[in-house]
């Protein structure tokens, strides 16, 4: 979010739960849905109309973040003009009051009003005592969520301008008494697991090929505002984790299990004061935070320390940190090179008393000692004007001195231009421009290229393509700063030449107008976070020719899909497992995937004997070659059985239980004991396979065996021996220089029994009686 305007905005349902609860069993929702969901008139949050029943009835709103609880607050409305200043409230006695402010009042005779933020508005009313405040947009302008930190403790209202709120305008500024009461009646969007995108919607989301996987919601991690996540791989274990700020500090999660999520715990936020603007990189295996909570500094968690912790253990007893960089005392964003292990730290406040060392450029810290962080350079050449000039140079202009830096993306070149290669380059996102700079030395870094774009407002954050040709940049503002911009809108840029990089295309999202905040590429999709809209999943395959397409969402933020501050704020696209983490800023810990790699867990197995059929001897032992094939797509484990035994034979498989991973196959041999009074023929055993997981999933296969009389012999071989000494290519057994018919005794055909002298000395002797016989006959 934006530093200067920033973003903070509790994000505040305007639907009620019986929306909600049609959004459940709504019919198909379109698969992308382009319309703005219709605000609720029975109730939600907004302004109930107590009194007098001429103007009594509900009037929907939406909440400015960091400001106070809604909680049934009620009192008369007093009108305060544009209520920008303590100028709105000379005269006015709005002590223990609601403040009604209107933005058609601005620099009307009697109440001038420069250039004011959300903060300096709610802020007047609180010195001035009011409990309240609201705030009537413009003629065509919509509530709109505060693009700037606000800090009140009272809660602040922005209207949706309908006839029933200007009718109340009126009678207020006419002198009426309206007494109003401040409420929230909107049922949270409690957790949820395994909701898989039918038909458009994944429960009460609209989807389009994404399916949710589980939902934390955000009253189960005690958050008081979510922002950024990044996401660790636990190298050693396999095991995947989020980590997640919010106001009051970061949120652990173990998300192996994607659907049942564990809660590890949180990191409290150190800083004297409390924002929401929290952003978190991660380094050998350690977490990086940066907070823009004055005297935050950038602090650090050794996540090892999360391996043996359960869901649950950590309740009431937080973390302590590892090590904290002092130098920073509050930031809005950080940068990791994993390559070469340092940080960036990006857009340093102007701070309660000094400004950041380094302004709002980047503060080069070198952390491969992540314990032990220690300062390596400044870059504070080109950039934003930023919050510090105000404190330590002129007035925000071109010139101002503060090289404010709002995020970056910094690598290790090895894209198409050959002058670099091998350098350090970080991509800045700089405001109102994006600045190229060679950090190589970090003493002295180098500005490479400088560039804007077609109606810039506010870059707000970039990242790269995998060939490093092109860079993905998301303009923060420019949807609600220039008419020409019509919906959501993503701006590449041309990065093959790094000292000339150029506009290289637009891409405007057909279905909505949200803002567009952070993304990421992997392979060849973009994944978007774009505020309102939700998660946005774009192929980026033909962007060399300026073809980007939308394949998939998932809206996080089922109220509206307005030009707001509301909805998601990041994800984190990169664990292996296909798992997208998705930060909500005030509905939780999405975690989603692509409908196309989502695995529907599917077990299967097939059992076959590779030597059948075969052969034993009465009295002897043979074995049956069976494999075992994990036909699923996950892996399993499978109990292996014989069954149809004779009375008397016996039978074990060995191993008798084979874990098989999913494609694969394993071998089992069945040892098979046939008694030598077994009469001989055919017999037929079954051999099954059924998983230890699913008992319903098995196969079986008949084993045939042929049972032989005789002496003991080569028991348990199948089929013959074909072209062995002493048989045919049939592998019948003939004795050497006598007819195929006179076979040996005690030998059956194919047995591939061996020839004995007692066999051929028979084998003589009756050739030669039945020569006898047969000369007797003849001379008869």
């Amino acid at each position: 979010m934006v530093e200067v305007p920033s973003t903070l905005r509790r994000s505040a349902a305007i639907l009620v739960a019986a929306l909600l609860a049609a959004l459940m069993v709504a019919p198909a929702a379109s698969a992308h849905p382009g319309e703005t969901h219709a605000m609720s008139e029975a109730g939600g949050l907004g302004v109930e109309i107590l009194a007098p029943d001429g103007l009594s009835g509900f009037l929907g709103a939406v909440q400015w973040g960091d400001t106070g609880e809604v909680a049934d607050q009620r009192a008369e409305l007093v009108y305060v003009g544009s209520g920008c200043s303590p100028v709105s409230y000379a005269g006015k006695d709005v002590e223990d009051k609601i403040a009604f402010a209107d933005a058609e009042a601005r620099n009307t005779a009697g109440d001038p009003c420069p250039a004011s933020t959300f903060a300096q508005l709610v802020q007047s009313a609180e010195r001035a005592g009011a409990i309240g405040f609201v705030h009537l947009p413009a003629e065509g302008a919509e509530p709109n969520g505060n693009a700037t930190a606000v800090q009140a403790s009272i809660p602040a209202l922005d209207l949706f301008r309908t006839d029933d709120a200007v009718a109340v305008r009126d009678a207020i500024r006419g002198g009426a008494s309206v007494e109003a009461m401040l409420t929230d009646t909107t049922e949270p969007i409690a957790s949820m697991s395994d909701v898989p995108c039918v038909d458009g919607q994944a429960g009460p989301f609209a989807c389009d090929g994404v399916d949710l996987l589980s939902l934390t919601a955000a009253d189960e991690i005690d958050s008081a505002g979510i922002s950024d996540l990044w996401g660790w791989t636990d190298a050693d274990e396999g095991g995947e984790y989020v980590i997640m700020g919010k106001t009051n500090g970061v949120a652990f999660f173990r998300i192996t299990d994607p659907l049942n999520p564990e809660y590890l715990g949180e990191l409290p936020n150190p800083g004297l004061t409390h924002e929401t603007w929290h952003d978190i990189k991660v380094y050998d295996d350690h977490a990086f935070i940066v907070s823009e909570s004055q005297g935050h500094g950038m602090t650090i968690f050794d996540l090892t320390r999360l391996r043996d912790v359960r869901d649950g253990d950590r309740e009431g007893d937080p973390w302590d940190n590892d090590a904290v960089y002092r130098l920073a005392t509050a930031a809005h964003n950080l940068e990791i090179n994993t390559e070469t292990g340092f940080a960036y730290i990006v857009g340093g406040n102007a701070g309660i008393a000094v400004p950041d060392q380094c302004l709002s450029g980047l503060h080069m810290v070198d952390i491969n000692e992540p314990k032990n962080p220690t300062f390596a350079g400044c870059y504070l050449f080109e950039g934003g004007p930023g919050t510090a000039a105000r404190v330590v140079g002129p007035p925000v202009t071109e010139v101002s001195p503060a090289a404010y830096v709002h995020d970056a993306q910094c690598v290790i070149y090895r894209g198409p231009d050959e002058e670099h290669h091998g350098k350090e380059i970080c991509l800045n996102a700089a405001e109102d421009k994006i600045v190229i700079v060679d950090v190589t030395n970090k003493l002295a870094p180098v500005t490479l290229g400088v560039t804007d774009y077609e109606h810039v407002a506010y870059a707000h954050q970039n990242w790269l393509d995998e060939d490093q040709e092109f860079l993905f940049v998301n303009d923060e503002l420019d949807e609600q700063t220039h008419d020409e911009v019509t919906t959501s809108r993503t701006v590449v840029l041309d990065v093959r030449d790094l000292d000339n990089p150029k506009p290289h295309h637009y891409y405007e999202h057909e279905y909505t107008e949200s803002i567009t905040h952070n993304n990421y590429v992997v392979g060849d999709h973009l994944y978007q976070s774009n505020y309102s809209s939700g998660l946005r999943v774009a192929d980026i395959s033909g962007i060399a020719d300026g073809h980007m397409e939308e394949v998939g969402f998932f809206d996080t933020y089922p109220t509206n899909d307005d030009t707001n501050f509301d909805g998601t704020w990041s994800n984190y696209p990169f664990f292996e497992s296909g798992t997208i983490a998705v930060s909500g800023r005030a509905e939780g810990l999405f975690l989603l995937r692509l409908t196309e790699e989502t695995t529907v867990e599917e077990r299967g197995v097939d059992i076959a004997c590779v030597d059948c059929p075969v052969e034993i001897r009465s009295g002897e032992r043979g074995t049956a070659a069976m494999t075992v094939t994990n036909t699923g797509n996950v892996g399993d484990t499978y109990v292996v059985t014989v069954d149809g035994l004779p009375d008397g034979w016996t039978a074990t498989a060995d191993p008798d239980t084979v874990a098989v991973d999913a494609g694969a196959t394993e071998g089992v041999d069945v040892t098979i004991d046939v008694p030598r009074k077994a009469r001989a023929g055919s017999y037929v055993l079954t051999v099954t396979a059924t998983s230890a997981q699913d008992p319903g999933v098995s196969d079986a296969a008949e084993v045939d065996v042929e049972v032989v009389k005789g002496r003991p012999s080569d028991a348990g071989r199948s089929g013959g021996s074909a072209g062995s000494a002493g048989s045919d290519g049939d592998g019948r057994v003939t004795a050497a220089g006598q007819d195929d018919a006179v076979l040996a005794a005690g030998s059956t055909p194919g047995s591939g029994a061996p020839i004995t002298l007692a066999t051929v000395l028979l084998a003589v002797a009756v050739a030669m009686l039945t020569r006898t016989t047969m000369r007797r006959h003849l001379t008869t």
